[in-house]
């Protein structure tokens, strides 16, 4: 049966004003898929801080896919790749679908799902996916929080689709190929032009400290990762004298790359909305180590502002340090350290800025670690949509002064 509902050409407007939707790169993709989030963000550096400037408001999204393709498949993908190589297509943003439990008839003009952990926007496009060979695209024209409203009847019956979110991309990379005896592979790149920003619709759940937020999941290891430590410097070396070193920064460049695993499309919806509110590597947050970096030495009460902790290195490595006290009943503390004192080779009292209001006995603690305040290290997030369920979402962070 050949693909229904198909409308061509380019994204227009046609006599009456209505959006009229690309022609749809109707294979679907195996995994991984993997997005790329990309801002642009002009960072002017000097010795004590730096300032971020974002110059670009919404992120330009791009897709990698992959599909493999019996001989009567890429004989379509192979005319649809000639016809459309150089004009805006249709793409479906199959991390976004949803799999619906009951099938659509053809009569149905809405769709009674869940809207709240996708981009559905009024006048765009949506795919309604049963089978490489029967799914229809249509216009969406209106979105509650528990349906969708179509532009007209759906046309035919399908049976428990998924319903996908439909981009509007170039391919400027055009269409690359493997010909296997079977089987062909085809990857492309397509780069979404009708981007918008998320950040106004992110509600932030994290706890704040000094107005930022911090980020209370522990990340995932999910690969090897590189931490970068670099006091940015000038080497003078006439090649016979002695090296002479001029630093450039009164702190030290900290960068490390974390990673996230996030269901979908719930997990992977949050977590983009609070990438859209970052802007690039414009607004900074905070990121605990999650690493018991001190223990609490002895019992102290609710308005003590000083406090006993087993001793760990020089106390020079805590001053002006923040961290956060977890409890054992989930609650998080944040403070600086002002100062730090050494009582005996075990023990170090430190003074917090202010009392945890509170009083806490080693039981009650289930973690005291630092926190610093980052910010991205690249203008570029990459998300692989790489299991079933899941998504690795790493993002590569920088330590800025606090």
């Amino acid at each position: 049966m050949a693909p229904v509902g198909i409308v061509a050409g380019p994204p227009v407007l046609d006599s009456a004003n209505v959006v009229v939707l690309p022609e749809l790169w109707g294979f679907h993709a195996m995994v991984p898929v993997t997005e790329t989030l990309e801002w642009l963000t002009d960072v002017l550096g000097s010795r004590t801080g730096e300032q971020r400037i974002a110059l670009r408001s919404a992120p330009r999204q791009t897709f990698s896919f992959s599909v493999r393709l019996s001989d009567a498949e890429y004989a379509r993908a192979r005319g649809f790749a000639r016809r459309r190589a150089h004009t805006i297509v249709g793409v479906p943003v199959w991390a976004e679908a949803i799999n619906l439990a009951v099938g659509v008839a053809a009569s149905d003009s809405s769709i009674a799902m869940d809207t709240t952990s996708g981009d559905w926007r009024v006048d765009g496009g949506v795919v309604i996916w049963e089978s490489p060979d029967k799914f229809v695209v249509t216009r969406i024209v209106l979105v509650a929080a528990g349906s969708l409203g179509l532009l007209a009847p759906v046309g035919v019956d399908l049976r428990k689709p998924k319903i996908i979110p439909l981009r509007s991309a170039l391919v400027p990379e055009g269409f690359s190929v493997d010909r296997q005896a079977t089987y062909s592979d085809v990857g492309v790149k397509f780069l979404v032009t009708d981007n918008i920003d998320l950040a106004a619709s992110y509600v932030s759940t994290y706890p704040k400290y000094q107005g930022l937020d911090v980020v209370t999941e522990a990340p995932v290891l999910v690969a090897d990762v590189s931490d970068s430590i670099v006091r940015s410097m000038d080497l003078i070396d006439n090649g016979t004298g002695p090296v002479v070193v001029e630093t450039l920064r009164n702190y030290v460049d900290f960068g490390q790359t974390v990673s996230f695993m996030e269901s979908r499309p719930s997990g992977v919806w949050k977590r983009r909305k609070w990438l859209h509110s970052l802007r690039g590597k414009q607004k900074p947050f905070w990121l605990p180590t999650f690493n018991r970096d001190l223990s609490l030495a002895a019992s102290a009460t609710s308005g003590a502002t000083t406090i006993q902790v087993k001793a760990n290195g020089p106390v020079a490595n805590l001053i002006n340090r923040h961290v956060m006290f977890h409890l054992t009943d989930g609650t998080r503390l944040f403070r600086q350290i002002a100062s730090a004192t050494v009582i005996d080779p075990d023990t170090t009292e430190i003074i917090i800025s202010s009392a945890l209001g509170r009083a806490v006995a080693p039981k009650d603690i289930a973690m005291i670690c630092f926190v610093s305040k980052v910010r991205l290290n690249a203008d570029a997030v990459t998300i692989s949509h790489q299991f079933t369920a899941d998504s690795v979402v790493n993002i590569p962070v920088m330590e800025v002064p606090a």
